[in-house]
C-alpha cells in the first residue's frame, strides 16, 4: 500500500500519518506535500500512489488546483475542516470525505470503504471511480465558547466576543474586542476546524480573524492585505500572499 499525504499543518499531518499507519501497518508513505505545487511535481515524477489522503486548503491554495494541472488516477480520501466542498470532492476522484477534528473511527470507516472498493474493482476501474460513490457527511457543529485555563482559574469566552486568534510561542491565544489575550489548549488547526468558516478566516499560519471584528482593509506589501480591527487600531493583521485570494472571496461572501 503506497500512500501520498497532502496536508499543510504539522499537527494534522502527524495525526494523519499515525492514523494511516495504525490502519495499514505495512503501508509506505511515499510522499508528504504541504503545497499544491509540491503535489503536482510529485505526481509528475513518481508512479501514482494507491491512495491519496488530502486536506483541501494547502499552503499555496485549494487542492482542487492539483486536478487542473496534472492527471490524477489515484482515489482520494479528503480529510478537511471544510464541509462545503463535498460535491466538488466527489467530482475529483473522491471516495471518502472525513471532517476535522478527525476521530479514528471516522477515518477507519473511510479506509474500510476503500478496501471494499479495492476488492471489487480492479486497477483502472478503481482509479477512475468518482462521484458514483455517495457519502453521508455529518452536519458540522461549531464551537460557541472557548475555554481558557490560567493560574487564576478557568474562563469561558464566548466565540462572539473573539476578535482574532493568534499563535504565540507555540501557544494559541484568543483575543477579545478589548485586546485581552486568553491562552487556549487547542492547536490552531483544531481551532480552525471547530469554528464556523463563515465567521472566521485563517489569514496565515499563526492567525485567524473574526469577520465581525474587521473594520477596514488596506493593500500591503507583495499582494497581501492589512486588516484593521474595531477597537484594536494599533497593529493590523497581515494576510499571507497565498491566502489573500481566498480572503477576498471570503469577504465577498
Amino acid at each position: 500500500m503506497r500512500l501520498l499525504l497532502l496536508e499543510d499543518e504539522e499537527p494534522a499531518l502527524d495525526l494523519l500519518r499515525r492514523f494511516a499507519l495504525t490502519y495499514y501497518p505495512a503501508a509506505t508513505i511515499v510522499g508528504e506535500c504541504q503545497l499544491v505545487a509540491e503535489a503536482v511535481d510529485f505526481l509528475r515524477t513518481h508512479p501514482a500512489p494507491d491512495l491519496i489522503l488530502s486536506d483541501i486548503e494547502l499552503l499555496d491554495g485549494n487542492v482542487f488546483r492539483l486536478f487542473e494541472q496534472v492527471p490524477v488516477s489515484s482515489p482520494v480520501i479528503f480529510v478537511t475542516a471544510y464541509d462545503q466542498y463535498l460535491v466538488q470532492a466527489f467530482e475529483q476522484n473522491g471516495i471518502g470525505y472525513v471532517l476535522k477534528p478527525v476521530q479514528y473511527a471516522q477515518f477507519a470507516a473511510a479506509l474500510q470503504k476503500y478496501d471494499r472498493l479495492r476488492q471489487t474493482l480492479q486497477g483502472a476501474a478503481l482509479q477512475q471511480l468518482t462521484a458514483a460513490v455517495p457519502i453521508a457527511a455529518p452536519a458540522p457543529r461549531y464551537k460557541q465558547r472557548l475555554l481558557s485555563k490560567s493560574r487564576q482559574g478557568l474562563y469561558l469566552l464566548d466565540v462572539a466576543d473573539v476578535a482574532y486568534l493568534q499563535l504565540r510561542n507555540g501557544v494559541a491565544y484568543a483575543l477579545d474586542r478589548a485586546g485581552r489575550a486568553y491562552p487556549l489548549s487547542e492547536t490552531m488547526a483544531q481551532l480552525e476546524a471547530s469554528l464556523d468558516p463563515a465567521a472566521f478566516f485563517r489569514l496565515n499560519r499563526s492567525e485567524l480573524v473574526a469577520l465581525s471584528a474587521i473594520e477596514r482593509l488596506e493593500p500591503y506589501f507583495n499582494d497581501t492585505l492589512a486588516l484593521y480591527l474595531r477597537g484594536l487600531p494599533e497593529t493590523p493583521l497581515i494576510s499571507s500572499s497565498h491566502r489573500t485570494p481566498e480572503l477576498r472571496k471570503w469577504l465577498a461572501g
